[in-house]
Formats: structure tokens, C-alpha cells, sequence
């Protein structure tokens, strides 16, 4: 890790969470995952 951006998942949970299709838990996954990108990374 530590490189600018784990690009792909973190654009596809970014895809998700502003996605009206996406599900609760795969949205609260998502969410998940930005904010630990955000927490290490910003």
C-alpha cells in the first residue's frame, strides 16, 4: 500500500456508494472502504 491511490477499488466503491442500484450492505461496504482510504490516507 502507501502508493497515491488503490485506484480501482476505491473508485469503484466510490461508483457504489453514488449508485441508487446498489444495495444497503454493498453501500455501507463502500462507505467502509473510503473512509479507512480517508482515515490512513488524508
Amino acid at each position: 500500500m502507501g502508493k497515491k491511490h488503490s485506484g480501482g477499488k476505491l473508485t469503484k466503491a466510490a461508483k457504489t456508494l453514488s449508485s441508487k442500484k446498489s444495495t444497503k450492505s454493498q453501500q455501507s461496504k463502500a462507505g467502509k472502504i473510503l473512509k479507512s482510504h480517508q482515515d490512513r490516507c488524508h
